[in-house]
C-alpha cells in the first residue's frame, strides 16, 4: 500500500513540475503558426564585390494565440542558417532598415501577429545551403512561457 502511495505521489510531483510555466495572471496561451514560408536565397555585398555579408533569407508566417494569456516569440532555431534572430523592418529618414527585436515578439491574448515583407520577419543569416522555390526546411519557435513549436517553411517568390 505505501509503495502505490508513493508512486502515486511521485507521479503528481512529476506532473506538477511539468506543467508549462504561466505568464503573470491566469490566463494561458495557445500558440498556432500557420502560412510559413520563406524567400529564396539573397546575397548581402558585404565589400560591394560580392564578398562578406553571407547569403541571407526572410521567413514569414502568422502567428496565432487562441489563449488567453500573450506571450512573446523569443528566439527561432535550425540547422538553415548560421544566425537566426527575430527582426523588424522600420522607415528612419526614407530609408527601410532591420532591426533584431531583442525583446522578441508580442502575440497577443485571442490575436494574431503577421510576419511578412517590410515589417516582422526571421532573419535567416550565414546560410549553410542555398534555398530555392520548391525547397522545405524546419525552424523551431521558443515562446516567453516555455512553449517550442516546430515550423515546416516552404520557399517561395514573395
Amino acid at each position: 500500500m505505501r509503495k502505490v502511495l508513493f508512486i502515486g505521489l511521485l507521479m503528481t510531483a512529476l506532473i506538477a513540475c511539468a506543467a508549462p510555466a504561466q505568464n503573470a495572471g491566469s490566463g494561458q496561451s495557445e500558440i498556432v503558426v500557420r502560412d510559413a514560408w520563406a524567400r529564396p536565397t539573397m546575397s548581402m555585398h558585404g565589400d560591394g564585390g560580392g564578398h562578406g555579408g553571407g547569403q541571407v533569407s526572410a521567413a514569414y508566417m502568422v502567428i496565432e494565440n487562441k489563449g488567453s494569456a500573450p506571450d512573446r516569440l523569443i528566439s527561432a532555431a535550425g540547422d538553415v542558417a548560421g544566425m537566426i534572430e527575430v527582426h523588424q523592418t522600420t522607415q528612419k529618414d526614407g530609408m527601410m532598415m532591420m532591426e533584431e527585436m531583442k525583446d522578441g515578439l508580442e502575440v497577443p491574448a485571442n490575436g494574431s501577429v503577421e510576419l511578412k515583407p517590410a515589417g516582422y520577419h526571421i532573419m535567416l543569416m550565414d546560410l549553410k545551403r542555398d534555398l530555392k522555390p520548391g525547397d522545405a526546411f524546419k525552424l523551431t519557435l521558443k515562446f516567453q512561457s516555455g512553449k517550442t513549436i516546430d515550423v515546416n517553411v516552404t520557399v517561395r517568390e514573395p
